[in-house]
Formats: C-alpha cells, sequence, structure tokens
C-alpha cells in the first residue's frame, strides 16, 4: 500500500498526469524544509489563513491538484478514480488556500477535509473516504484514473470541454451516435449546431458542411487526425467525402471557424475528427484484457450489424487490440407520400466491411505511443453506376508528459490511401486515389509571469501531402492527377489575468501545387509542367472574460486561408471516356476568409439541485469570402466551357448558433439551433455531373431533445424533434434553374437499458410518423429520404 507521495516523487511515481496517467496514489507538492515542520502550530494556522495570488485556469481535476499543491506547498491525499473528463473551476485573485481549493472544487462534486495545516484530503462524491485527519500514516490503495480522449490540436473532446473553450467546437461521443442515433453519422452532424452534411443517396462516404462551407478542403476531415482528401467528380460528392464506418467510432469532434492547431491548418470554414475506438473503450475500468461486441439489427432494409472487439494490457503499459465490423444493408422505403406510396431507393444499398487495430506502449509513463490502422472497404451505387470504396488509414500519435510545465508535447503522422473504383456500367474501371501523408507536432507550456499573470503557449508544425492519381490519360476521364503539399507553423499564446484571457496566434501556411495540363500547339495536344506555389499569414486574436465563475464571454477576429486543391486545378473536364468541352485552370487563387464571432460560454453545476448541470454554447458569426472557387463557364470559339473560377469581390456568410442542455440525472433536455445565411455561389453543373456543390443550407435547423432515467438511471427513454427549413436545389437534370425545397419535420425516439457495466441495450425509431420528405442537401432532390426505421441491439463488454 502506497504512502503520500511528495511533488518531488511526481515524475519518478507518475501520478495524475492528464490523459495518459493510467493509477493515481496520494499525492503531495513541494516538502518543505526540515525547519517549516518544527514551527509552532499556531504560525502554522496562521500561514494557512494568510492569503495569496492564485491563477488558475480550469482545467482537468487530476492536472489542478498538481499545480494547487506545488503553488501552496501542501499535501493532498487522494482516495478514488479521479476521471479525466472532469474538470475544476478556475482560480483567480487573492484567496486562502481553504477558499482556493474550495472554488478549485466548485461543481466537481468533490470536496475535501483539512487534515493540518499543510495537508488535505480529497473527497469523491457520496463517498466517505478512510483518510482520517491527522492520520501521518494513512495508507491509500492505488486507483486507476480514467484515461483522457485525445483529439487533434484545435478541437476538444468530452461532455464539458466544449464549453470551457473559447471557439466553436462541439463533440460527440460514442452513446449519442450510437444508442441517440442509431449509430447514423449524418443524423448527429446535422443535429449539432452549424454543422450539417452532404449526401449522397448512397450509404457510403459522408460530407461535412460547416457553416456552409463544404468541399475541396473547406472543411478538413480526419480520422484519427488523418486528413480525407479523396474527391470523386461527377456520381459523388465532388468536393470530397470521408469513408469510415460509425459501428467503430469513439467519438467525432467538429470546430466551426478559424482553429488554432493542426486542425486549422489550410482549411477555411473548420474541421471534423472522426475518432475511433482505441483500448480503453473495450477493456473494462481495472482489467488487464477485455473483450465488446455491438449487435445491430433494423428494419426497412437495414438489416444486420454486427461489431466484434477485443484488447488486453499487460503491467508494463503494453496495450492492443482489434475490431471488425460487418454490415450489409438493402435499399430502403421511404415514408409515405401524398399518393400513399412507399418508394424504394436501391442506390442506399451497402456492403461494408471495417476493422481497425491499436498497439499501445507506455500507458501510464512520460513517453506514450499509440499505432493505429482502419480499414475500410464497401461497395454501393450513386445515380445507377456502381462503386467500390476502400480506404485505409495508418496513424501514430507519440506523447511526451513529463512533470515539466513547460513540456506536453504530442506529435502525430500518418499515412491514408483512398480510392474509389466504378466498377460497371459506363464507366467501368474508371478509378481515383488519393494517397496522402503528413506529420503534425504541438508542444503546449504553463508560465507564471508574475504572481497575476498566467501566460498558456501552444505552438507547432504541420506538413501534409497528397498524390492524386485517376488511372486514366488525359481527357479521358477524372479529376486530374496532380500533387500539393501544404506546411504551417502555428501558435497561440493565452495571457490570463484576473477574469481576462487574451489570446493571439496565428498560423504561415504555406503550400506547393504540381501538374500537368494540355496546351494546344498547333494541330497537337501537348502537356505542360505546372509547378507554382504561395503562403499566407493567418492572424487570429480572442479576448474573453469570465465575470462570474460558470459564465465566459468571448470575441474573435480572425482570417483563414485554403489552397486551390489538385482536383481544380487540373481538372481536365472530361465526364466518361468522351472529352467534354472543360478546362484545367493553373491560375486559380486560393480563397480566403475574414471575420468576426462573439460567444458565450455556460457551464453552471448544482443549479436547481445537487448533481445538475447547465451547459450551454451561442455563437454569432460573420465572415467575408474573398476568391471563393467554383466551377464556371467561359467562351471558347464561341463554344461555352467549364473550369474552375475565382469569383470575384467578397462572398459574405453570418449566422447564429445554439446548444443548450440541461441534465438532473433523472431528466434531461436540450435544443440545438442554427441559422446561417450565405451568398455562396453555386456551379455550372452544380448537382448534375456532381462538379461544383450546392452550397445552400436550410433556412434554419432546429433539434429538440428531451427525456428521463430511471430505476437508479439505468434505463434511458428520450426522443427528438428535428426541424428542417426550406432550401434550394438544382432543378433538375442539371439546372441552371434553381428550385425550392420544402422544409421538414421528422420525430425520433430511444431508449437504453444499463443491465449492468457488461451490458447495454438499445433501441432507436426514426422517423416515427413514417413521413415522406426530400433531404435537404441530398444530391438528388427528386430523391425521399429514409421511412420508419426501427433499429435495437446491445453492447456486451466483458
Amino acid at each position: 500500500m502506497p504512502l503520500p507521495v511528495k511533488s518531488g516523487n511526481l515524475k519518478k511515481r507518475m501520478i495524475l498526469r492528464p490523459q495518459i496517467w493510467a493509477c493515481s496514489v496520494a499525492i503531495a507538492a513541494l516538502m518543505m524544509p526540515a525547519a517549516h515542520a518544527q514551527q509552532p502550530e499556531a504560525t502554522a494556522t496562521a500561514a494557512a489563513e494568510a492569503k495569496r495570488d492564485f491563477s488558475l485556469a480550469a482545467q482537468p481535476l487530476s492536472s489542478a491538484i498538481v499545480r494547487f499543491a506545488a503553488q501552496t506547498g501542501t499535501n493532498i491525499l487522494v482516495d478514488g478514480t479521479l476521471p479525466a473528463n472532469i474538470r475544476t473551476a478556475p482560480v483567480r485573485g487573492k484567496l486562502s488556500i481553504d477558499a482556493a481549493l474550495a472554488q478549485m472544487l466548485s461543481g466537481t462534486g468533490y470536496s475535501y477535509r483539512r487534515n493540518d495545516a499543510r495537508s488535505f484530503t480529497l473527497i469523491r462524491p457520496g463517498a466517505q473516504n478512510a483518510a482520517k485527519a491527522g492520520d501521518a500514516d494513512v495508507q491509500l490503495n492505488v486507483i486507476t484514473v480514467s484515461t483522457g480522449t485525445p483529439s487533434v490540436s484545435g478541437l476538444v473532446a468530452g461532455k464539458d470541454a466544449p464549453y470551457e473553450t473559447t471557439a466553436a467546437v462541439t463533440s460527440i461521443d460514442a452513446a449519442t451516435l450510437q444508442e441517440k442515433n442509431a449509430g447514423n453519422i449524418d443524423n448527429a452532424l446535422r443535429a449539432s449546431a452549424g454543422t450539417f452534411t452532404r449526401k449522397a443517396m448512397s450509404g457510403a462516404g459522408v460530407a461535412v458542411n460547416i457553416r456552409g462551407m463544404e468541399g475541396y478542403g473547406r472543411v478538413n476531415m480526419m480520422i484519427d487526425g488523418a486528413r480525407q482528401n479523396i474527391r470523386v467528380m461527377g456520381h459523388g460528392v465532388s468536393g470530397g467525402s470521408a469513408f469510415v464506418d460509425s459501428d467503430l467510432l469513439a467519438g467525432m469532434d467538429m470546430g466551426r471557424g478559424s482553429l488554432g492547431g493542426a486542425a486549422g491548418v489550410g482549411t477555411l470554414g473548420g474541421a471534423a475528427n472522426f475518432r475511433t475506438l482505441g483500448i480503453d473503450d473495450v477493456i473494462l475500468p481495472g482489467n488487464s484484457y477485455g473483450a465488446m461486441s455491438t449487435i445491430k439489427f433494423g428494419n426497412n432494409a437495414y438489416d444486420w450489424s454486427r461489431m466484434a472487439a477485443a484488447g488486453a494490457r499487460t503491467q508494463n503499459g503494453i496495450g492492443i487490440m482489434g475490431a471488425f465490423n460487418r454490415r450489409d444493408s438493402g435499399a430502403p422505403k421511404s415514408g409515405v407520400d401524398e399518393k400513399g406510396r412507399r418508394l424504394i431507393n436501391p442506390n442506399q444499398q451497402e456492403d461494408l466491411k471495417s476493422g481497425l487495430a491499436k498497439l499501445e506502449f507506455g500507458n501510464g509513463e512520460d513517453h506514450k505511443l499509440l499505432l493505429g490502422g482502419v480499414w475500410y472497404n464497401n461497395k454501393s451505387t450513386i445515380r445507377s453506376e456502381p462503386q467500390t470504396y476502400r480506404n485505409q488509414t495508418y496513424t501514430a500519435r507519440y506523447d511526451f508528459t513529463p512533470d515539466n510545465d513547460l513540456i506536453d508535447l504530442t506529435a502525430n503522422a500518418y499515412y491514408n490511401d483512398a480510392q474509389v473504383r466504378f466498377t460497371e456500367g459506363n464507366y467501368a474501371g474508371q478509378f481515383t486515389r488519393d494517397k496522402g501523408m503528413g506529420i503534425d507536432v504541438t508542444n503546449r507550456s504553463h508560465l507564471d509571469l508574475t504572481n497575476d499573470v498566467a501566460l498558456k503557449l501552444t505552438y507547432g508544425g504541420a506538413y501534409y501531402h497528397d498524390d492524386v492519381t485517376n488511372g486514366q490519360s488525359w481527357g479521358t476521364g477524372g479529376p486530374g492527377d496532380g500533387k500539393i503539399g501544404i506546411g504551417s507553423l502555428f501558435t497561440d499564446a493565452t495571457f490570463s489575468y484576473g477574469m481576462f484571457d487574451l489570446t493571439t496566434g496565428f498560423h504561415y501556411d504555406t503550400f506547393r501545387l504540381q501538374g500537368d495540363v494540355a496546351r494546344k500547339r498547333g494541330s497537337e495536344t501537348v502537356l505542360e509542367a505546372i509547378d507554382r506555389s504561395d503562403s499566407s499569414l493567418n492572424p487570429r486574436v480572442t479576448l474573453a472574460v469570465t465575470p462570474v465563475n460558470g459564465i465566459q464571454l468571448y470575441s474573435t477576429y480572425a482570417k483563414t486561408f485554403r489552397p486551390p486543391t489538385v482536383t481544380e486545378t487540373f481538372f481536365p473536364g472530361a465526364h466518361g471516356k468522351t472529352p467534354n468541352p472543360t478546362s484545367p485552370n493553373p491560375d486559380l487563387e486560393g480563397e480566403t476568409s475574414k471575420g468576426w464571432e462573439f460567444g458565450v460560454n455556460v457551464l453552471e453545476k448544482n443549479v436547481l439541485a445537487s448533481g445538475d448541470a447547465l451547459r450551454m454554447k451561442a455563437n454569432y458569426f460573420s465572415n467575408d469570402v474573398e476568391n471563393y472557387i467554383t466551377s464556371g463557364p467561359y467562351s471558347m470559339k464561341n463554344m461555352p466551357m467549364l473550369k474552375f473560377i475565382n469569383i470575384p469581390g467578397k462572398t459574405r456568410i453570418k449566422g447564429f448558433e445554439l446548444e443548450a442542455n440541461y441534465d438532473s440525472g433523472f431528466a434531461f433536455a436540450g435544443i440545438s439551433y442554427s441559422k446561417t445565411k450565405t451568398d455562396l455561389p453555386y456551379g455550372m453543373w452544380s448537382d448534375g455531373f456532381g462538379i461544383g456543390e450546392l452550397n445552400g443550407l436550410p433556412d434554419y435547423t432546429v433539434t429538440i431533445n428531451a427525456g428521463f432515467r430511471a430505476l437508479d438511471e439505468k434505463l434511458t427513454i428520450g426522443g427528438q424533434i428535428r426541424r428542417v427549413g426550406k432550401t434550394k436545389a438544382v432543378k433538375p437534370p442539371m439546372g441552371p434553374q434553381l428550385i425550392d425545397v420544402e422544409g421538414y419535420m421528422l420525430a425520433d425516439a430511444y431508449a437504453s437499458y444499463k443491465y449492468n457495466e457488461n451490458a447495454t441495450f438499445f433501441l432507436n425509431i426514426e422517423n416515427i410518423t413514417n413521413q415522406a420528405y426530400k433531404p435537404a442537401q441530398y444530391m438528388d432532390a427528386q430523391k425521399l429520404g429514409r421511412g420508419r426505421t426501427v433499429i435495437g441491439g446491445m453492447t456486451l463488454r466483458f
């Protein structure tokens, strides 16, 4: 049984490091000189009651008590698990040690007891701590701390983290995705503020739309930090899709607007990271090995989905796990239309096989290495053209977190190989392939500049490279071959003084684009090599104020930049095996966005009753986009031609977003609301050949969710209403005229029962009223969405 440990032993014992420390014992800060220990009791008491200046930011509980102990010279004893998702309140001002500790623990559910002038015992919610005041020889059990949930630098993961971040960020966990949305990524994203999707009628792939920005890297879509940059021109979502299996996801993290860190490199409107299952998702706490299986079955051609995973971890910090999933869905029926019909859409058939493997070294140590591989294979059909989808993602993440406020280092590297191939029909054998690789390194440092001013630095660099091939010679199909490399240096410096936080930062992005374009020389067509580069400095500044604990106001001015892609620059303009009147454009300029954002965060606990929580995030934004790229016409020998062009002038995007949730334990309710107004132009042949996209978001979206828990909160029953406003679509078959698409409202219900830690059962009913509707942002407005679908399943863990 370990004894209380002084701060000098923190690094050696690896205690309570955020995110990677696996076990915690009683900890203490600086050991005071022996002479101090011999002071009279009255003097020690007076020192404890004396006020001093504090400046501690909100942070995970495990790291907060380490910093608190170090600043105060006290010993803090811990008994019980410290979950990594519990964050403390900020502590600022001139306070006594007791008052500062009470303020720091406010809202966490934890309390404390003073043992003597220099020692405290932390008490977990609802527990009677075994440590007694004055027991110098208290022995505490080694306990497990829940490991953190890492995401890409610039994004956050966890229930509370978005409401403590001065940026428009959202995090969706696996339970919300699976139990509330039956694993439907599109439904989960569309129920989040400021986030939407473009959906091909096929079930394969997801294209994330943020604030009307979509495609060609405007939104940085990632799988475990690996960028997904494949783009298919015609019979696909041309701006790009991410091919990932929702049954292998542990969560999704999104950021809207300007983002710091690696997530914001070379992107215009935001980022979305799809986090896959890890070792800690499979192995139950306290176990060294485990297995997990999720089995689902649904009507309306959903059929069976079967996922199985297993993992093990040794005492020396080595862990391994693997997972496999199989889903073979048929053609679902729509809801009942005005003529009483239920239409069948065969383009939503899927034949999915996917899997992953993770290998971990150094869990619970200063050094940690995580290696991962994710494999995705699917078959589907887009507009009567059968396709296969293959995506392989390989990642490596290294964390170095010594007991040093200047070093908290993370390095990520990846290789991603994605391919879409036509297997039958008019374009059999044609394919698009993107081989991407990248690396990013980020370090975080904390400094106390004075007794009143604290500084947090986040800085690093990133580079990624894409090699695009299509398997055809020029002019016979595909978006064109080429390569692009993008590098960036980034930094954010946050100065904290009292209730104020000032963050200044920038991205310096540079790119190099290479490929061939065809030129006419007399009667011959020759290829000309293009090699061009450019750079952009993108500053960002945020001022935040926390007038009272739990409420934070912030304002941000930022510039973002997106270089032209290989697809836009070198697209030769062919559809099928016959060249069409289109042309590449090697003179494209990159897009920029400049604008303001105003936001408020609310994170209050124990509001109406003990243990409840109110979480709210609201944002207003206004941005001007310059050099927006879309497909447009030009004339050549009196013949209309098409190529990607820069739209002159500025294009305004503005809107309001709200996410609010209240949870008392017994009952919960929430609302998500988005209203975005955009004048973004749509491209020639948008939604027809799928060359340009129509970025016409619905007038508004709102999702209202409510429910209750019973049987000691093992049973959860809830429902949600999804209201989507009217939108625009291209008039069939290819426009250019637009038509109105009516809005719609859908009702869903869900329930789950956690029998014990080993078994959870769940049921989801989508579109309860069996309504026929035309989904917004679908590629073909003539198609109808899925009718009433009931999906039930269970998750078993051993």
